[in-house]
């Protein structure tokens, strides 16, 4: 009787440690590279010096929208979560706040990371291993429109989503 009970609870804990380890390898299995060269939001791009900022949009300087590195004083990365009265901001490639699922993946393509995180919920993330950096889009799931926008060099900086 004890080695049935012993044997269930072994095959319960190994199937309990292939459940977690599945999750956490979902989240973090190596992904096809995107370029992600010269991407950015807006005029603002990773790597551009903070002295920049203010002549694009002073409205946002102290707004939170970008992190500077403390040391270079460029930035590692950027954030775009609302939508800015009288700007348009949008990624490069023309995504922002309301875009379409269809339309990241046509700009972007399909090779990306799914998250579920607790800060945005839904997210697509994209990596491009050539600049160090990775573009994530937060998609509300009951329309598939994108609700943020972030984009960091992940050498400099570990975005916490």
């Amino acid at each position: 009787m004890l080695k049935k009970t012993l044997l269930t609870v072994g095959i319960l804990f190994a199937g309990l440690c292939a459940f977690l380890g599945i999750t956490w390898l979902k989240d973090t299995w190596p992904i096809e590279s995107t370029s992600l060269k010269n991407e950015g939001v807006g005029k603002l791009t990773i790597g551009m010096d903070e002295s920049r900022i203010s002549r694009y949009y002073p409205e946002i300087s102290d707004a939170g929208s970008f992190i500077v590195h403390t040391k270079t004083k460029e930035i590692i990365c950027l954030e775009l979560s609302d939508k800015i009265a009288g700007q348009n901001l949008t990624t490069k490639k023309g995504i922002g706040i309301g875009s379409s699922l269809a339309d990241v993946k046509r700009e972007y393509g399909t090779n990306y990371r799914q998250k579920h995180t607790e800060r945005y919920g839904n997210l697509i993330e994209f990596q491009d291993d050539q600049t160090n950096q990775k573009m994530a889009f937060g998609i509300d799931v009951s329309n598939e429109k994108v609700t943020v926008v972030v984009l960091f060099d992940y050498k400099k900086y570990n975005y916490q989503y």
